[in-house]
C-alpha cells in the first residue's frame, strides 16, 4: 500500500463562475471549508474559497498553485472586479443588439484578480450564434482578453450550489472530479439495471454523478459474469440467467419456469462449469455447491 506522505497534500476550491471546484496543491497552508485564497490558473489569478478539507491523494487533473490566504487587498480588488464584470455583461447585451445578434442572453462575467482576463457567460438555443463583433467591441472597450463561454443548465446547476435529495451538498459544487470521469447519461444507467426516474434525476436534469462513478465496478463485474439470457450449469442442473447483483459478486439463475425456481448464485460457484466466469476474488472459487441462497428469502 501507498504511503500517503509521499502523495500531495490537495484540496478542492471553489472559484465563482466556474461550474466545478478546482484542484490545487495546499502545501502546508492551513486551509478550512469557507476560508478564502488567491488561486494562479492559465489564465490568470483568481480569487476562490475552500470548497473540502485538504488531504492526501494522488491528482487525477493538474492542480493549480495556491498563491496566498486572501488580504484585504485582494478582497477589494475582487468587489472591484465584480462591478466591473456586471458593466461588462451589460455592454456586451448592449453590443448584441447593435449588430443584430438574436437569442443570445449574457448571463455572467468572471474578471481575473488583475483584470486582464474577462470571460463572459451566455446561453442561446442557436447552435452556432456569430459572437465576433460583440468579443471584438469588449476588447476594444476595455482593453483586456476576452473569452465568451457558453453557460449550459447543467453548468448554472453546479454554480448556484445546493442539496441533493440524498441530503448532501451538490457533488459538482463540492468535488473537482464531479465531471473529469466522462459525460453522464441515461446509458449509464440502464447499463446498471436502472430504469430512468426521478430518483436517479439531479436538480440539472441529467442523470446524477454518483451514477459515472460507479459505471467502471458494474463494467469490471460483467465483463466477468455471464450474460443475461445465457445458460449457464451449475453442476447437474442448467439454468438462465435473468439479472445480476453486482454487490455480492453474484447472478440471479432460474431453473425451472418459475420465479420461485429462481436462484442467487456468486460467480465462484458457477467459475468451475462455465468457462468465462471469473469470480471476484479467485479464493471463492469452489468444488462443491453450497446452499443458495433465494432472492425472496
Amino acid at each position: 500500500m501507498e504511503n500517503t506522505r509521499t502523495l500531495p497534500r490537495l484540496v478542492d476550491i471553489r472559484i465563482p463562475g466556474w461550474s466545478t471546484p478546482r484542484l490545487c496543491y495546499a502545501r502546508e497552508l492551513d486551509l478550512r471549508v469557507g476560508y478564502k485564497v488567491v488561486v494562479a490558473t492559465e489564465v490568470g489569478e483568481f480569487v476562490g474559497r475552500v470548497a473540502l478539507t485538504p488531504r492526501r491523494r494522488e491528482a487525477y487533473t493538474e492542480p493549480y498553485d495556491i498563491v496566498r490566504l486572501v488580504t484585504e487587498e485582494d478582497a477589494r480588488e475582487d468587489d472591484q472586479n465584480r462591478e466591473r464584470g456586471r458593466e461588462i455583461r451589460t455592454e456586451a447585451q448592449k453590443l448584441a443588439r447593435d449588430y443584430g445578434v438574436e437569442k443570445v442572453q449574457f448571463i455572467g462575467c468572471d474578471v481575473s484578480l488583475d483584470g486582464y482576463y474577462v470571460e463572459v457567460k451566455y446561453q442561446t438555443d442557436e447552435q452556432n450564434p456569430n459572437l465576433d463583433p460583440v468579443k471584438e467591441g469588449l476588447e476594444r472597450l476595455y482593453d483586456a482578453q476576452i473569452a465568451l463561454r457558453r453557460f449550459r443548465f447543467i453548468e448554472r446547476s453546479g454554480d448556484a450550489s445546493g442539496c441533493d435529495t440524498c441530503g448532501l451538498p451538490l457533488c459538482c459544487a463540492t468535488w473537482s472530479g464531479a465531471r473529469s470521469m466522462g459525460p453522464v447519461n441515461v446509458r449509464l444507467a440502464k447499463q446498471q439495471g436502472v430504469t430512468p426516474n426521478e430518483k436517479v434525476m439531479g436538480c440539472c436534469g441529467e442523470v446524477k454523478c454518483c451514477v459515472r462513478y460507479e459505471h467502471d465496478v458494474y463494467k469490471e463485474f460483467k465483463e466477468r459474469a455471464p450474460f443475461k439470457n445465457s445458460t449457464v450449469r451449475l453442476g447437474e442442473r442448467e439454468g438462465k440467467v435473468v439479472d445480476y447483483s453486482m454487490v455480492k459478486d453474484s447472478v440471479f439463475v432460474r431453473f425451472g419456469p418459475t420465479r420461485a425456481e429462481q436462484e442467487l448464485v456468486p460467480l465462484g460457484r458457477l467459475a468451475r462449469d462455465n468457462p468465462g466466469v471469473i469470480p471476484a476474488d479467485p479464493e471463492e472459487w469452489q468444488e462443491t455447491p453450497e446452499a443458495s441462497q433465494h432472492p425472496d428469502s
